[in-house]
């Protein structure tokens, strides 16, 4: 029997004809379950999930021997990630109590990734480069960069501490976290993340790709055009303009993703066992990893404190913390200008690579009959291209652009109207595609007609 003291809802069968799912019921009950927290009892709760996190300030107040480890950095990473969660889902960022709270455990999230990233940056570069004596000023100023960071992670968590034990009201703990569990280095062992990866490990093929995807991300940042050192208006510029700290993360994930598929595909491989230079390459694609990661974290640091908090009050406390004008001084002027640097001496490595994983030739092939190279057939050279990843010089006359990039195709045909032929240098891979592209007219009888090595550029054309 039903209990008559229920009110039921009315289920999908009571419903009337033609009126569709009750959105309104069912939004009502969901938001019945937003309520507000009272902020005494989120205080129990964040005494007790910040803990360890506090416990960390207690342990550099009682000393750390010698510099903070990349296991520290590592635990305060992890232990500012969990009470940044909790602060998060219960909107602190909005609440006046805890906000500078919840920037502060941000800021250190951040900050302890930055260090490991640097911390890490010295072993590679003694691993890689030795102890060349013109980088002792570059090693002078790393040390003296950890130094600082350092500082400011120290800083972050003892503000921590001191907004815990004084305006937050907590149960902050007495005791310091082990030292024994932060100190030495974590060995983390791995399967090879070959999941997308091909059967043939080290083929020359993915070398090339390597070293060409390299290369364009090296050009990329050689274009930035860095600001003065001593002026932080123009710093500031160009963190927010230039490369702000999304395009930071855009160049650390991309050269992340050339050092794992070296690791996955090259590393440990008899081709590599054979070629020296490989290593040397994959020690500056380390070397320069480490420097972007560093630079993309701590302008993360700056863009939050910039643009994302919601308190003029707020940010007014938080940057003496975060010590804002050196934060772009180290970023900027020493590690930006460093990873462009690095990309100069690299370049020499990966192009000799390139040229060695490569099978360059040179094509001349002629324009259909009566055909002129316009915008459409000279985005299909460019799509070729673009689909190998590999670098090909076009000419025409005596002048010659990079086909990768459509706007200096068009221009090219353009100064060149009345060429009848066009040159290509590259890989034969792309020229192989570029001369079948020629053999059936550059598209212009429709892509049906083009034949199946080609594929790639129907299957565009319907994405498109």
């Amino acid at each position: 029997m039903t209990d008559p003291r229920v009110t039921s809802s009315p289920g999908p069968s009571d419903a009337p004809r033609g009126t569709g799912p009750r959105f309104g019921v069912e939004m009502a009950a969901a938001a019945a379950l937003d309520r507000v927290l009272p902020e005494a009892e989120y205080r129990r709760r964040l005494s007790r999930e910040a803990r360890d996190f506090l416990r960390l300030e207690r342990r550099l107040r009682a000393g750390v021997e010698g510099d903070l480890t990349r296991r520290f950095c590592l635990r305060a990473v992890a232990e500012a990630e969990r009470v940044e969660y909790s602060l998060l889902e219960v909107g602190a960022r909005g609440n006046r109590t805890f906000a500078l709270f919840a920037e502060i455990v941000t800021a250190t999230r951040w900050a302890a990734k930055a260090l490991h990233a640097l911390l890490h940056l010295r072993g590679r570069i003694r691993r890689y480069l030795g102890e060349r004596r013109d980088l002792d000023g570059f090693r002078h100023d790393l040390d003296e960069c950890i130094g600082w960071l350092a500082g400011r992670l120290g800083a972050l968590l003892e503000s921590s501490l001191v907004e815990a034990e004084g305006p937050l009201g907590l149960e902050v703990p007495a005791d310091a976290m082990e030292a024994a569990v932060l100190q030495g280095e974590d060995v983390r062992w791995r399967l090879p993340q070959d999941l997308d990866a091909g059967e043939a490990e080290g083929h020359p093929e993915r070398i090339a790709d390597l070293a060409t995807k390299f290369l364009a991300l090296g050009e990329e940042l050689e274009r930035l055009s860095l600001p003065a050192p001593g002026h932080l208006a123009a710093l500031d510029a160009f963190v927010r303009d230039a490369f702000p700290a999304s395009a930071a993360q855009e160049a650390r994930a991309r050269m992340h993703g050339i050092q794992s598929t070296y690791d996955t595909t090259v590393a440990a491989t008899p081709v590599e066992a054979e070629d020296a230079e490989l290593k040397t390459f994959r020690g500056f694609v380390s070397i320069l990893l480490h420097l972007l990661e560093a630079v993309a974290y701590l302008l993360q640091i700056h863009a939050r404190l910039a643009h994302d908090l919601r308190s003029a009050r707020l940010r007014t406390r938080a940057e003496p913390i975060l010590g804002t004008a050196d934060l772009l001084r180290w970023a900027v002027t020493f590690l930006v200008t460093s990873t462009i640097q690095c990309v100069r001496e690299a370049r020499g490595t990966a192009r000799s690579v390139l040229a060695r994983y490569s099978r360059v030739r040179e094509i001349a092939l002629d324009l259909p009959v009566g055909r002129k190279l316009h915008l459409r057939p000279a985005g299909l050279i460019v799509r070729v291209v673009q689909h190998h990843g590999l670098p090909v010089e076009m000419r025409m006359g005596e002048q010659s652009v990079d086909a990768r990039l459509l706007m200096d195709v068009i221009l090219l045909a353009a100064g060149h109207a009345d060429s009848t032929q066009v040159r290509f240098r590259g890989d034969e891979r792309p020229l192989g595609d570029l001369q079948a592209l020629f053999e059936h007219r550059l598209g212009e009888d429709g892509f049906e007609t083009l034949p199946p090595s080609l594929a790639y550029l129907r299957e565009g054309s319907r994405g498109a």
